[in-house]
């Protein structure tokens, strides 16, 4: 009889190990979704942020609305670069380059004039940064 006394904790034992991981399984599940989710949610943002940019760029803005689209796309860049999992770190590194190169665009434009005539380029930068965030949005599963 003591024999099978033993044997019980033992069970009790594996059975609340297992309850415990399972657990742990689960939250780290639901960790992992809300975590992508809240990327998703970035990545929508950061690129509409940079469509805006983009729709800015035009011969006849203001340097105060380009300024604002761009400071506008540089909070959620920002945002973006917190919240990407892991997983997408190397398309996380296309949005970066992309947003770098934008960048050095802006900081080749001068004065209000020669804003006039970058708006192509600067466009065509912009558009790269949506490109790259379709693909992350891919890698992600958003939807």
């Amino acid at each position: 009889m003591g024999h099978g006394t033993a044997r019980h904790p033992r069970l009790a034992l594996l059975a609340v190990t297992g309850v415990v991981l399972a657990g742990c399984g689960a939250e780290t599940t639901d960790s992992a979704s809300e975590n992508t989710g809240a990327a998703c949610e970035d990545i929508a943002a950061y690129a509409d942020a940079v469509k805006n940019l983009a729709a800015t760029l035009r011969p006849d803005a203001t340097a105060e609305e380009v300024q604002a689209a761009r400071d506008q796309a540089a909070a959620a860049h920002e945002e973006l670069e917190d919240s990407l999992p892991d997983a997408s770190a190397y398309r996380a590194d296309d949005v970066g380059r992309a947003w770098d190169a934008l960048v050095s665009e802006f900081k080749a434009v001068d004065d209000g004039a020669s804003l006039s005539a970058a708006v192509d380029s600067l466009r065509a930068e912009a558009e790269a940064i949506v490109d790259a965030t379709a693909d992350v949005r891919e890698d992600l599963d958003c939807g």
